[in-house]
């Protein structure tokens, strides 16, 4: 992989037009991590020091004030906002975070409620807030995506018998508020996984100015490739470890969906395995009739039956997956012979860190398919 460089470019909080402080950043020992539905991870170093990158004795490079650009060939393969650095003898350390991770720990400062809203329509009101506020803008540009679904309704007051006695509470709108909503990112990923949806973030060059981009995909991105493989031995470079978690093992499922106390739609799935009998539980308060619940249920128990997972895959490139075939939230078959085992299982990528100093080589962090909502 040739023709990298990288950008800086001053984040005033004023929408996407910042200042260009360096074309031709020195950065070296680069890793670039692009997430699926989570803010991309860049890191590096500076060395030795660089008159340029000082001004009056200081820095030219500070955090939640620039934004660092990984390029390639003209196209921009990753963006981030410089959030915490390092100096040790003449090396810059510099740590950053995608643009899409700017909401986690900040607030709701006004009061805001939907019923039968779409819950993309909840993210894009976090967005528009909080982009909204001063110094708050980064130009990120909100997909206008809808899912089809509704959440929150209208306010009522539902008490249900227990062992202790009646319990009330209020079920309602969705809410986002000063008093209560304190990180808008991580309801951002509470609606992704509760839904779900996914979301990524682009960065691309539009004349001359970086635009930035937040895209979604309902129920899932990325698409299942039929024609590349991973095989351990040849593109996978070294032998994946294989974890066998029997916490998630079950033979009955348990599933709950809408409603409160005895009212709540549930189902139960059992299967024959000749082990131990264990129940897992699973709630979707989306699930409104028994169809629904049941539909949970077999989902659930469906990526149970294969407690055998590989987490991380390093690639090589190769002509059964060429580098920078496979993207976020792809799917892609990996097999091959095993010292304990033979593995032969789809699974989907959830992340692809690359080191450009050493462009045949690729870390995918993934996991089975089937274990995927959607």
């Amino acid at each position: 992989m040739g023709g990298w460089r990288y950008l800086a470019q001053r984040l005033t909080g004023e929408g996407d037009d910042g200042e260009l402080l360096d074309v031709d950043l020195p950065l070296n020992d680069v890793s670039l991590t692009d997430v699926l539905s989570g803010p991309t991870q860049l890191s590096g170093t500076i060395e030795p020091s660089f008159s340029k990158l000082m001004v009056g004795g200081a820095p030219l490079l500070n955090e939640w004030g620039t934004a660092i650009y990984a390029e390639e060939d003209g196209n921009i393969i990753g963006g981030a906002i410089l959030t915490a650095s390092g100096f040790v003898g003449p090396k810059w350390s510099l740590d950053c975070m995608g643009f899409s991770g700017y909401l986690y720990d900040m607030p709701y400062l006004g009061s805001w409620f939907g019923v039968e809203i779409d819950p993309l329509d909840v993210v894009r009101e976090m967005w528009t807030h909080a982009q909204g506020q001063p110094s708050g803008d980064l130009g990120m540009i909100v997909s206008s995506l809808d899912t089809g679904l509704k959440i929150g309704v209208e306010l009522e007051q539902v008490e249900f018998d227990t062992e202790s006695g009646p319990i009330s509470f209020e079920s309602g709108p969705v809410k986002l508020n000063w008093w209560q909503t304190h990180d808008l990112g991580g309801e951002m990923d509470k609606l992704a996984k509760e839904t779900p949806f996914d979301y990524h973030e682009r960065h691309q060059w539009e004349g001359d100015t970086i635009k930035h981009y937040l895209d979604f995909a309902y129920p899932r991105m990325g698409r299942r490739h039929n024609q590349l493989r991973f095989v351990a031995g040849e593109n996978v470079h070294v032998v994946p470890s294989v974890d066998r978690n029997g916490d998630d093992y079950a033979s009955e499922i348990l599933a709950l969906g809408a409603g409160e106390g005895r009212t709540m739609k549930m189902a139960q799935l059992r299967r024959s395995t000749g082990r131990l009998r264990r129940v897992g539980i699973v709630e979707d308060k989306s699930a409104r009739s028994l169809k629904a619940v049941q539909s949970v249920a077999a989902t659930d128990m469906a990526w149970r039956k294969n407690l055998d997972v590989v987490s991380e895959i390093i690639l090589v490139d190769h002509p059964h997956a060429p580098m920078g075939s496979v993207k976020p939230g792809d799917e892609i078959y990996l097999e091959g012979r095993l010292d304990w085992m033979e593995l032969g299982v789809w699974v989907r990528v959830l992340s692809t860190t690359l080191q450009p100093a050493n462009g045949n080589a690729m870390t995918l962090a993934v996991t089975p398919a089937d274990r995927v909502a959607g």
